[in-house]
């Protein structure tokens, strides 16, 4: 997906070392998964040092899902090869990536997804713990954020909007009492402050004053190979 403007309001993502999944300097090593002779899965291996001897460790996995010769998936892996730190994929097979996800220490941080396949991202989820706490939403598609929801406790507790268009929250709305909460097929989970964001580098966009983190009212969420 192409990177927001700079005039966009979201908060950078983690740094993730792309060459990776450079072929300079990698063994690669491929697998046929449909038995036709062709390849659909390339792993990329690279040459490190550990405890003093030269090792070979996953750094990169590209995967072609549905056979038709274009990446479907791509997996980004840390220094010791076990864990990943970034995931792109290609959810309906366009040849451009829908969705990012990032991860640190091996669970996931952040997500961007493009909705409405402008190759623009358009809603990004914050997790904690791999549970959501916050979930930003660009509903008019001009690479900035004007809607916010926050999470307590598994359920969606509170809603921030920008009414005006300055990339600025500016309105609130507390959830239903017995909303369940949870992100786009995802339940929801984890717990926000009423003022600090969840960690990936994300900041609280400026704003009117938070409601407090009470009880809610009964009435008023490609680099492809």
């Amino acid at each position: 997906m192409a990177p927001t403007s700079n005039a966009s309001n979201v908060p950078a993502p983690p740094t993730v070392d792309r060459s990776k999944c450079s072929d300079k300097g990698k063994q690669i090593v491929t697998a046929d998964t449909n038995l036709d002779k062709k390849p659909y899965v390339w792993k990329f291996f690279a040459t490190v040092q550990q405890g003093g001897q030269s090792v070979s460790v996953l750094s990169c996995k590209q995967v072609d899902l549905n056979h038709d010769g274009k990446v479907d998936v791509v997996q980004y892996y840390d220094e010791t090869g076990n864990q990943t730190t970034l995931e792109e994929a290609d959810l309906d097979f366009d040849g451009q990536f829908d969705v990012t996800i990032y991860y640190v220490n091996g669970k996931r941080v952040r997500k961007e997804e493009d909705t409405n396949l402008d190759k623009k991202s358009d809603v990004w989820t914050y997790y904690e713990d791999d549970k959501i706490v916050r979930i930003e939403r660009d509903t008019d598609y001009n690479g900035k954020v004007d809607e916010w929801q926050y999470y307590e406790g598994g359920k969606l507790d509170r809603i921030g909007y920008d009414t005006t268009g300055t990339g600025r929250l500016d309105r609130w709305d507390r959830a239903p009492e017995g909303d369940n909460g949870g992100g786009p097929g995802e339940p929801g989970g984890g717990a926000a402050p009423a003022t600090t964001p969840p960690a990936a580098g994300a900041t609280q966009p400026p704003s009117a004053t938070a409601p407090p983190s009470v009880s809610p009212p009964a009435a008023t969420q490609t680099a492809k190979k």
